[in-house]
């Protein structure tokens, strides 16, 4: 059994399922997130939220310009709006697998690095935006050609086979068929025989039939 070339990079190892726990990029994410809905009620102004309560601002102006400071400060009931928007966008995240997928990104770009650190070519790797357009094309059509091609491969089979039983067929039929051209041909010779004896015996007969006449004329 020949050994294992050292000089070839070994073949990865299988991808560890992907966790829950959010990774690097979903914490900034989450972060970037729960960042700018703070800034965001930070910088509302009374009057764009006075506007979003018209009778209150009109009969309790100093009540909403309260709620509105706390808002901005993140106390009291803008610690709760807060708290409020933060769970709908965590909801959202959950909904659309965020962390799920972003978690799936830092794996594909841990594992890019792994391959390259454990590449043995000295030639330096190609960027794909100097790849020629037909390279590009044939990369991104290469798995769906060869499903098509494996499904084309399926189908050609099966015709063959088909056509084959079809041939098995045919010739069994060709067989019968000659078997009983034989068999007529043989009863057309065997009525001919008999025809040819029948001829010969009425012959005879018809002979037989005229001595008697005359044996009988001359008693």
């Amino acid at each position: 059994m020949p050994s294992a070339d050292p000089t070839q990079s070994p073949s990865p190892p299988p991808s560890a399922p992907t966790a829950n726990t959010p990774g690097p990029r979903a914490q900034a994410f989450i972060k970037l997130c729960n960042d700018a809905l703070s800034k965001t009620l930070r910088s509302v102004s009374y009057d764009s939220f006075a506007a979003c309560f018209p009778l209150i601002a009109s009969q309790a102006p100093e009540a909403l310009r309260t709620v509105h400071n706390m808002s901005r400060r993140g106390r009291g009931d803008g610690e709760e709006t807060l708290r409020s928007k933060q769970d709908e966008f965590q909801r959202i995240i959950e909904e659309k697998s965020v962390v799920t997928n972003l978690n799936k990104l830092d794996d594909l770009v841990t594992d890019a690095k792994r391959r390259k650190a454990r590449a043995t070519s000295d030639e330096p790797p190609i960027p794909p935006h100097t790849l020629p357009a037909s390279t590009i094309i044939s990369a991104h059509l290469a798995p769906l050609q060869a499903s098509q091609q494996s499904q084309l491969n399926a189908k050609i089979q099966t015709i063959s086979s088909q056509n084959a039983g079809l041939v098995k067929t045919l010739t069994a039929q060709r067989s019968e068929i000659e078997s009983l051209v034989g068999m007529l041909e043989g009863v057309v010779r065997d009525l001919e025989q008999a025809g040819g004896l029948l001829q010969a015996e009425g012959g005879q007969l018809a002979q037989g039939a005229r001595e008697a006449e005359v044996a009988m004329a001359e008693v």
